[in-house]
């Protein structure tokens, strides 16, 4: 069925294994480079289309105006291109972002949240962005936090709403108007083979195991690694690498104690509803 599948995450929680999990599936578990990687990488933020689907500057309008041309620049991508749409976000799912826009609900078929340890996440994201833990921490704690909004350039993407991990997690799973799918990292790295093929149902796909085998094998994370390291990584700009350790409860030896507290402090509830806290 044609129509709009979320891939949504807050950053650094697996997302972009996820797209090459399922893209490699969807070939029948072939091998895929990582700078072959398609699927989801139109994310629907970007200027230039936005621009070209409704004929009007982004720069020209208000983040407003935006949202609300976005169900026709949707439906015109829709119509162009006549299958399903993959899309990556990081955008929390609510009214005030194009993921949880009531305007976009006929067209929107349903998403898969993928969601790991914020103490994890914070380790993570600041090697991605470059900056201290403590840095990362006050990044995931901020409430209603907002990307790309810049006063003197115009960013490739239009704006993108992250919020705080609390909010972006809470967003997709009490809020969405549509389907929603849960997929902890920490299952991926367990098991996965069942992460993949609960995946894979949850799109209203058919299960071949012997492709989710083949899969899983041509993506592995050590492959990934590999990969970047021969030939680099298109979608990454920054210092290091992409692919990192993929580590489980790797924040144990990289946290002090004080990063462990804030981070708890920030968001407990959440994590215990989720399992990572008791």
């Amino acid at each position: 069925m044609s129509g709009i599948y979320w891939l949504a995450s807050y950053p650094k929680s697996g997302n972009t294994w996820v797209r090459l999990l399922l893209q490699s599936y969807t070939a029948g578990g072939t091998a895929v480079h990582i700078n072959a990687l398609t699927l989801g990488g139109g994310r629907g933020d970007e200027r230039a289309l936005f621009d070209e689907l409704i004929g009007i500057p982004a720069g020209d309008l208000t983040d407003a105006e935006i949202l609300a041309w976005q169900p026709y620049a949707f439906d015109q991508w829709l119509r162009q291109l006549n299958q399903r749409l993959y899309l990556k976000t990081h955008n929390i799912c609510s009214p005030v972002s194009i993921t949880g826009a009531a305007c976009l609900a006929d067209l929107v078929r349903g998403g898969i949240y993928l969601v790991r340890d914020p103490r994890d996440v914070a380790v993570s994201l600041a090697r991605h962005i470059g900056q201290s833990v403590d840095d990362a921490i006050t990044l995931m704690g901020t409430p209603d936090r907002r990307m790309c909004r810049s006063r003197r350039v115009l960013r490739p993407r239009l704006l993108e709403v992250w919020g705080s991990w609390s909010e972006n997690v809470e967003g997709w799973l009490d809020r969405a108007p549509f389907p929603v799918h849960l997929l902890p990292y920490e299952s991926m790295r367990a098991d996965p083979r069942a992460a993949l093929t609960g995946l894979i149902a949850a799109l209203g796909l058919l299960v071949d195991p012997l492709a989710v085998e083949a899969a899983v094998a041509a993506t592995d994370l050590t492959e990934l690694r590999r990969q970047e390291a021969t030939a680099g990584f298109a979608e990454w700009r920054g210092v290091g690498g992409f692919f990192g350790e993929g580590r489980v409860q790797g924040w144990r030896d990289r946290l002090t104690p004080a990063q462990i507290a804030r981070i708890e402090a920030d968001h407990g509830p959440v994590m215990r509803r989720l399992g990572y806290l008791p």
